[in-house]
């Protein structure tokens, strides 16, 4: 018996002190490129982008998310962290009924990645340092002007836009 009590006493302990706590990831991860739309007349008013699709080179098909709706005066982009430039999309949707056709500008965003290690339970997050965006000018920019929250720009998370788009 005296064999007994010390074997469940000693399982109770080996349990007890054997178990790791749950891992559950609180911090940031790494953050999205953040775009605020403004009134290219008024450059302090936010104005919405109707009938917007996004694309990032390389990858098939229209970026969604919760992010991207029919009218919105923000959007949220991942970028790549294997390579040092992403290049998106940004097509303003045509109207068949109004005549009017899609109307595609393509920005690159050129930047320096840095992994960051966060926690066990989140690993490594990536931030973007020292980088420049650029808008590729065609005939018909529906973006009229694009300008960075800082320069060089810096990307380490998303509380703040860190591009600004006039149209």
């Amino acid at each position: 018996m005296k064999h007994f009590k010390i074997s469940v006493i000693s399982l109770l302990l080996f349990t007890t002190f054997s178990c790791e706590t749950d891992q559950i990831c609180l911090e940031e991860i790494t953050p999205k490129l953040i775009i605020r739309f403004y009134n290219q007349n008024n450059p302090n008013e936010l104005r919405s982008v109707a009938n917007l699709k996004v694309s990032i080179d390389g990858i098939e098909g229209n970026y969604e998310d919760g992010t991207i709706t029919t009218f919105t005066d923000s959007i949220a982009i991942p970028l790549y962290v294997n390579q040092n430039t992403t290049k998106f999309i940004l097509n303003l949707s045509g109207d068949i009924t109004k005549g009017t056709e899609d109307n595609l500008d393509t920005i690159t965003l050129l930047y320096l990645q840095e992994d960051i290690f966060v926690s066990r339970s989140c690993g490594y997050k990536t931030v973007f340092h020292e980088g420049q965006a650029s808008l590729t000018i065609d005939d018909d920019n529906w973006i009229k002007l694009l300008e960075t929250a800082s320069d060089p720009l810096e990307i380490t998370d998303e509380k703040l836009a860190h591009v600004k788009i006039y149209h």
